[in-house]
């Protein structure tokens, strides 16, 4: 004994020479022979002097061997070896206590490493962690590479530490080199987790912290594979533990931080656009980095040679010049790039590449998931990493001088975008099969070519991730959902408009006057289009949205779904379908649906990653037979997903509170004008007015769908009673019209002027101001916005007494609401009143002008509810960042 303690004092001196101390723990419990391999193993390293102590912690270990095994030890150690004798808790509580005790025990103590009572340090080891701590300050922890034996295998590490991969994978071994910073920040093992993984939170955890790793590159440890082990329960346990570590570590497992690791280290898409003499390498379009189509060669290559130590972008992107340009330019760059990755990760057969077509269009932005038979060269081409490497490996050169081509010979598939009024391309540049032919061929007479069949590491990759993997992983919070492509930016929230179809009707009005004033008051919105029906831009509409965006499937409109109290829903929602949504929204903090039934579907799963969710509810429709269906009715059934359900009047909201909505859910957003006039407009239109002559003709329309909803067998039945009783009235009608359709059973004097659609705002001002009584006899309104666009600009409405009419008109002052039943009559005996009577009309009209509504004041509710609700959440999260230090501590 006083021989081993001669040895202990020199081997104390000879580390304090070195400028390092480490200490090593071994929680014991049920290992007791095979814990003499373990401590003869850190012995050897005690005597070398390059470990200073030894900290063994028995776990409650039953075997009365154990306490032989470790009496005898502690014998021939003395001083260099400390024992713990605890009540069982399990190794994360036994773990903590022997690193409390290694501190307490050396003041000045550098590092612990934790070996396992079945495992044992490999030869040198200690020499080598002195290394280590020497020569790479920097790092927190150094984990090793792994020999097994019992079971052969030889496996490497990440070579560099990668938090992404990390919430992938647990990358670093428990028996790692752990310097004492990391716990004097009071980074523990959680003591809850007695199933498994808790050394992969510990590492998430000291990451949190700030922490983080660095590969040994060699192993430090040999590693007992047995086929039974605690290690394999906790695989079988795999989908509890995971969801237990995501929900502990929301701070990682969230798409927009997944998403930011990505994009820093491992960017999704190489773009080449134009002359191809320069890539562009980005996640988020906006963020991006140019290198050469060489570097670029060189990055495939590497990846291809040694996919587990070099990344490559996972899709290459070839454009004909102009491209992205006008794509930003109508804010759909964002969008095709979302769509472009999901047509690949979608494809039930893998096309050799996809074409892409860019065209305009004479009315609204539209979108074709085929665009058929190509008839022309395309204007671009994306194309995935591995189809890459078949192009270029698999295909001679004969081939590939094919590929620009309209008949190519490979499977291709196709799409495009139109958008209106577009600047056309220039044809004679160079087209995306063109640009793709060259840098194929580029790939296939590469100097690295060579390199791609030989092996360059003789352990296995089975500790090692594949670079390529790095668009996968933020696609797990989203149950695999294809990413929507958007990065956050500091200070600025994101909110998603979600609508059915974007044609410009009264919800799509609504929508763009909200998000209009939202951006004013900071917020970046989105708008998301859940189907290929085209997009309608009319001027102001999409200026307040930074992208414009379509998730182009036709059943999320089809209706033909579940039934619920009279309402179907669309038939969308296979598994894919509703994470790819989820994708496309996770980076939102609010989302608000405005009548997009498929939204409902996945609604609840965004709530539960912390995204605000609200529903926007704008009119509840009656059918032939009097009963209430749309979209209400559905929102009642998914009430539970949603934080904030908001109404476009109180008359909505009082029914959605009587049908069971918590009245502190509910909202009324109450409708302003649905589009803007500029400063003064509304008050010239009104001095116009003021002058014009009292005989004229009194002037009436009515402007909206010619449909049952809008009542248009009572509009045929009153303007043909002005037609014989006031001859002298002008009747207008702007809408669109099934007048010529050879099955309508209604028809119109033929002097009525028939304008069709007005769009624009300088139309419908001009329009408006040109008009002085309008009607809407319809059978069931929301509040529409017609009708108030219309006051401001002092028309006198004329409205049957549905929906929220009341909240709009005060009958009488500002207008007249008029009892369904007889409303032909009604209407044509109040115009011809009105006609009669010009100063009645002037003073309605007056009034009218004088209670215009305005959206600023309109959202001021909301605005305040969702400064509210990022308080709460800031305030949470502070709580709960407090909560995991204490527990760390425990």
């Amino acid at each position: 004994m006083s021989r081993g303690k001669r040895t202990l004092s020199s081997v104390s001196a000879a580390g304090s020479r070195k400028g390092t101390a480490i200490s090593v723990v071994i929680p014991i419990k049920g290992h007791p022979v095979l814990l003499d391999d373990a401590i003869a193993s850190v012995q050897r390293d005690i005597q070398a002097g390059t470990i200073q102590r030894l900290i063994v912690v028995n776990d409650g270990c039953s075997y009365a061997e154990t306490l032989e095994s470790l009496a005898a030890w502690q014998a021939l150690l003395g001083k260099g070896m400390q024992v713990l004798h605890c009540r069982n808790a399990g190794l994360s509580a036994a773990r903590n206590r022997g690193i409390d005790a290694a501190l307490k025990a050396d003041p000045k103590l550098d590092a612990v490493f934790l070996l396992d009572a079945d495992n044992i340090l490999a030869p040198d080891a200690g020499e080598a962690m002195r290394r280590l701590l020497k020569s790479h300050p920097q790092a927190d922890w150094f984990y090793p590479d792994f020999d097994f034996f019992g079971q052969n295998g030889h496996y490497i590490t990440d070579r560099n530490h990668e938090l992404l991969f990390h919430a992938q994978i647990n990358i670093c071994e428990a028996g790692s080199l752990i310097r004492r910073r990391v716990f004097d920040a009071g980074i523990r093992f959680d003591e809850d987790m007695k199933r498994g993984y808790e050394d992969w939170d510990f590492w998430l955890s000291a990451a949190q912290a700030g922490f983080s790793g660095q590969s040994a590159a060699q192993p430090l440890l040999l590693y007992r594979k047995r086929p039974v082990s605690m290690l394999s329960n906790s695989h079988d346990a795999d989908a509890d533990l995971r969801r237990y570590l995501e929900q502990k570590h929301a701070w990682l497992f969230n798409t927009p931080k997944l998403l930011a690791l990505e994009a820093a280290r491992f960017p999704r898409f190489a773009v080449i656009e134009g002359h191809g003499s320069t890539v562009r390498l980005q996640t988020d379009p906006d963020q991006s980095r140019e290198i050469t189509p060489q570097e670029l060669e060189r990055q495939i290559m590497a990846h291809f040679a040694e996919p587990f130590a070099n990344h490559a972008p996972a899709y290459l992107v070839f454009l004909r010049e102009g491209v992205s340009a006008r794509l930003l330019e109508n804010r759909l760059l964002h969008s095709f790039f979302w769509n472009a990755e999901r047509r690949w990760a979608r494809a039930e057969k893998r096309p050799s590449f996809d074409l892409f077509y860019l065209e305009t269009s004479a009315s609204g932005h539209r979108i074709s998931n085929d665009r058929g038979t190509p008839d022309r060269l395309a204007d671009g081409i994306v194309i995935d990493l591995n189809a890459v490497y078949d192009l270029f490996m698999s295909s001679d050169e004969e081939a590939l001088r094919r590929i620009d081509q309209t008949s190519s010979g490979f499977r291709v598939r196709s799409w495009s975008m139109s958008l209106e009024h577009m600047a056309r391309l220039d044809l004679k540049s160079a087209s995306g099969p063109e640009l793709l032919r060259s840098f194929i061929l580029q790939l296939s007479r590469s100097r690295f070519r060579n390199a791609l069949g030989q092996r360059w590491e003789w352990r296995e990759q089975g500790g090692a991730i594949d670079r390529g993997t790095a668009v996968q992983i933020p696609r797990k919070i989203s149950g695999g959902g294809v990413v929507f492509p958007l990065l956050k930016r500091p200070g600025i929230r994101d909110i998603a408009f979600v609508l059915p179809i974007f044609d410009f009707g009264g919800v799509e009005k609504v929508v763009a006057s909200m998000a209009r004033e939202l951006a004013q008051n900071g917020y970046r919105c989105h708008l998301v289009v859940v189907s290929d029906r085209p997009i309608h831009p009319d001027g102001w509409a999409l200026q307040a949205f930074t992208t414009v965006n379509w998730m182009p499937d036709p059943s999320a409109i089809d209706w033909t779904g579940t039934e619920f109290l009279g309402t179907s829903e669309p038939s969308w929602g296979n598994g894919d379908e509703k994470a790819d949504l989820m994708g496309l929204l996770s980076s939102m903090d609010v989302v608000i649906n405005a009548h997009s039934g498929a939204l409902h579907k996945v609604a609840d799963h965004l709530r539960r990653r912390g995204i605000t969710m609200i529903d926007h509810e704008h009119l509840l429709e009656r059918s032939t037979y009097g009963r209430s269906y749309g979209p209400p009715k559905l929102a009642l059934a998914y009430e539970y997903a949603y934080d904030l359900i908001i109404t476009c009047s109180e008359a909505l909201r009082i029914w959605m509170h009587g049908h069971g909505i918590p009245r502190e859910k509910l909202m009324a957003v109450v409708n302003a004008p649905g589009y803007p006039l500029p400063a003064g407009t509304a008050r010239t239109v009104m001095e116009d007015r003021a002058k014009r002559d009292p005989e004229a003709p009194l002037r009436v329309l009515f402007m909206g769908r010619l449909d049952p909803q809008k009542g248009v067998h009572r509009l045929s039945a009153i303007y043909h009673g002005l037609a014989l009783h006031a001859p002298q009235i002008s009747l207008t009608i702007a809408g669109g019209s099934v007048v010529d359709t050879a099955e309508a059973d209604f028809s119109f004097p033929h002097e009525t002027q028939m304008l069709g659609p007005v769009r624009g705002q300088e139309a419908l001002t001009r329009l408006l101001a040109a008009t002085d009584v309008m009607v809407l006899p319809s059978h069931y309104e929301g509040l529409p916005l017609s009708v108030l666009e219309a006051q401001r600009c002092g028309v006198v409405v004329l409205a049957t007494d549905v929906g929220a009419m009341d909240e709009a008109i005060q009958h009488g002052s500002t207008g007249f609401v008029l009892p369904e039943i007889g409303c032909e009559d009604s209407f044509v005996h109040m115009i011809m009143t009105l006609d009669e009577d010009r100063s009645l009309l002037g003073q309605v009209s007056q009034n009218a002008s004088r209670m215009a509504r305005d959206w600023s004041l309109a959202v001021a509710p909301l605005l305040a509810w969702l400064k509210r609700q990022e308080g709460g959440l800031t305030a949470e999260r502070d709580e709960m960042g407090e909560f995991d230090v204490c527990r760390s501590k425990m």
